[in-house]
């Protein structure tokens, strides 16, 4: 059996974690991801980390994968990232010479697509589309079994699909994006609006959970707009599923239904009724760790 280090860098945290080949945690860990502090110093926290749980674990790792907003697959750099603090950064060339070991970069929401290929949902399917919604919303596509890519690993950011003209504005810059709407930045702004509170996520869950009207109200119009975007996504790659991953797919299988039942309304109709929005089943156990180990992987037999 053969074990490799994930690393998914988050707005907020950074999640660490020794992966088996067959798509068992083994152990995992986090720290505060604090972008305003310099990058150095982020990577050297991350570093005593890993280097921590690979004691821990006692598993020679192959390799090490890693997820990041913005992150350039071709260069390993770290790129502008929306949520975060930096410019443009490196993190491959010091932690290959720090490892001594593959170290690959890939767009974090790539790697939740990865991740489903392997150990999910996209194990037996060609074409799907993985959606995290999460800080703001990524989108990793699978076409006839091939992850799309471009010149720089960010193809396919489905997040930034302009969904009302001169809405929200959008950490990007940009107004009216799919992320200003159906991340968990996105049903906040939505229960602000129709309540006048500013929730924490984690309050909204537990709201929406007991049946609040207003909650549950926001949460219909966070469908509606996910919905809405999934049916643009549709028209250009056709995929067989959407597959839902990230803190707001915690809102659980009664708002995949109600995101599946407004794609329904807006998609394109020759073929809408060949895809399916589900839950991913891997997203809830720590899957972006997961996905991005699962670069070590790929290619290999899995068990």
């Amino acid at each position: 059996m053969e074990y490799a280090v994930g690393i998914d860098i988050g707005g907020t945290n950074t999640k660490i974690g020794i992966v088996s080949e067959a798509g068992e945690l083994i152990i995992a860990d986090s720290i505060p991801t604090e972008s305003d502090s310099e990058f150095s110093e982020f990577a050297h926290r991350v570093y005593e980390k890993t280097t921590a749980l690979i004691k821990e674990s006692k598993k020679e790792i192959i390799g090490i994968g890693v997820g990041a907003p913005n992150a350039n697959s071709k260069s390993g750099c770290i790129e502008h990232p929306p949520n975060l603090n930096w410019e443009v950064e490196n993190l491959v060339r010091p932690f290959t010479k720090k490892f001594n070991k593959p170290v690959k970069l890939e767009n974090d929401a790539n790697l939740s697509a990865s991740g489903e290929r392997l150990w999910g949902h996209g194990k037996e399917i060609d074409d799907f589309i993985v959606v995290t919604l999460g800080t703001g919303v990524g989108t990793g596509t699978y076409s006839s079994g091939h992850l799309i890519n471009s010149f720089n690993g960010m193809a396919t950011e489905g997040g930034h699909l302009s969904i009302k003209k001169n809405g929200r504005p959008c950490g990007c810059g940009g107004y009216g994006h799919l992320e200003s709407y159906a991340s968990v930045r996105g049903i906040k702004e939505t229960v602000r609006e129709l309540t006048g509170k500013d929730l924490k996520f984690a309050q909204i869950l537990e709201l929406y959970e007991a049946k609040d009207h207003s909650t549950m109200k926001a949460v219909e119009i966070t469908a509606d707009y996910l919905g809405y975007g999934l049916a643009q996504m549709f028209t250009l790659f056709i995929p067989k599923k959407f597959i839902l991953a990230g803190g707001v797919s915690n809102l659980g299988a009664d708002f995949s239904k109600l995101v599946n039942e407004s794609f329904q309304k807006y998609a394109y109709k020759p073929f809408k009724k060949e895809c399916e929005v589900v839950l991913s089943e891997i997203s809830l156990k720590n899957g972006a760790i997961l996905g991005a180990a699962s670069l070590l992987f790929h290619g290999k037999p899995t068990n």
